[in-house]
């Protein structure tokens, strides 16, 4: 494999049970020339190493999940940390490589999942890999390195990315000066424009605000005596609720997948409830993605009622960012400030 050019890979595990097949995987990468990267390089709290973990899969060219027999600790939403990882890497459209464990029934009691639950979502994670991303089998570390050097290849063929190369190996840096400065230009143009358009906003004082109700519609993954189907619920919420569980993510500029993951973070906290208006017998809910529709009418309103703004940065991806405005950091204050007494 050339070289001259260099790609970033995240590469996404449960991590105690696998810490050989990880490194030999590692290592299968680096002999090919690529840039491995993962979360043991942020040794921080799970919840605070976030951000980052978003930020460097955003940044990757390729994506590697490896699933043994664990499914993993789950996180605040209900799915293992690296069940999250995915899911953002796929929501970035970054092509995956999943390696599944052959037969993760035959591995050491130890290496597996013994609740019941969690051999379900092992099952159903398996599943969704299988279907949604490209994948192949492994049974021992050594297998990898040639998993690797057959599926790569033809990774890079079919989803082609621009990788990384010395700057002693651009032709044309004038050109890239170039680039970057109307880079720059059309930011400026950009945020003149989000200026603008903030003076033909309606009043706030027509608008839905404060404690007046929405209803929030999301998709989820439902429980019912062991078996898991897919349903569709509504989380009644009210404006100040909708905009307090995000504003604190947004002191800083913060991409639209930050936003939403918060909204989703709040909601799932009551979902159980909200299904089990549907479904009395659920048991457990896990997988919220709030719909479309709700979260776009989230981001207007608030954006309307002039608590956040758009940003002239843009992601790699093309993903928007959104940072509060003076008035939400005041409202955000009001809202989630502690009285005496």
């Amino acid at each position: 494999m050339s070289t001259d050019r260099k790609y970033q890979v995240f590469v996404s595990s449960t991590y105690t049970d696998l810490p050989e097949s990880r490194q030999e995987l590692v290592q299968s990468l680096l002999a090919m020339g690529m840039i491995p990267t993962g979360m043991e390089l942020y040794p921080t709290e799970q919840n605070n190493q976030w951000p980052m973990i978003q930020k460097v899969i955003s940044e990757c060219d390729y994506y590697i999940v490896m699933v043994g027999g664990r499914y993993g600790t789950l996180s605040p939403m209900g799915l293992s940390y690296t069940h999250r990882e995915y899911i953002y890497a796929a929501t970035k459209k970054k092509p995956v490589l999943a390696l599944l464990h052959e037969n993760p029934d035959s591995l050491p009691v130890h290496l597996r999942e013994k609740a019941p639950e969690d051999q379900v979502r092992l099952r159903d994670f398996r599943e969704l890999l299988r279907q949604k991303a490209l994948f192949r089998y492994w049974s021992t570390p050594g297998d990898l390195q040639t998993v690797l050097k057959k599926a790569m290849p033809a990774m890079i063929k079919q989803h082609p990315s621009p990788g990384w190369v010395r700057a002693g190996q651009v032709a044309d840096l004038t050109s890239q000066r170039e680039v970057q400065e109307l880079r720059r230009r059309i930011a400026e143009l950009e945020h003149e424009k989000e200026e603008l358009s903030a003076g033909h906003r309606p009043p706030a004082e027509t608008l839905a605000r404060g404690t007046d109700p929405v209803e929030m519609q999301y998709n989820c993954n439902v429980y019912v005596k062991g078996d898991c189907k897919a349903t569709r619920s509504a989380a009644s919420m009210t404006w100040n609720q909708v905009f307090a569980c995000m504003a604190p993510q947004m002191l800083e500029e913060v991409p639209e997948s930050v936003m939403r993951q918060a909204l989703e973070e709040h909601i799932s906290t009551n979902a159980l409830r909200d299904v089990q208006k549907q479904l009395p017998k659920a048991h457990a809910v896990r997988n919220v993605v709030v719909d479309g529709g709700s979260f776009n009418q989230a981001k207007i309103q608030l954006r309307a009622l002039g608590l956040i703004r758009k940003c002239p940065r843009r992601d790699p991806g093309g993903e928007l960012f959104w940072q509060l405005t003076p008035q939400g950091d005041r409202l955000m204050t009001e809202v989630l400030s502690r009285r005496r007494g």
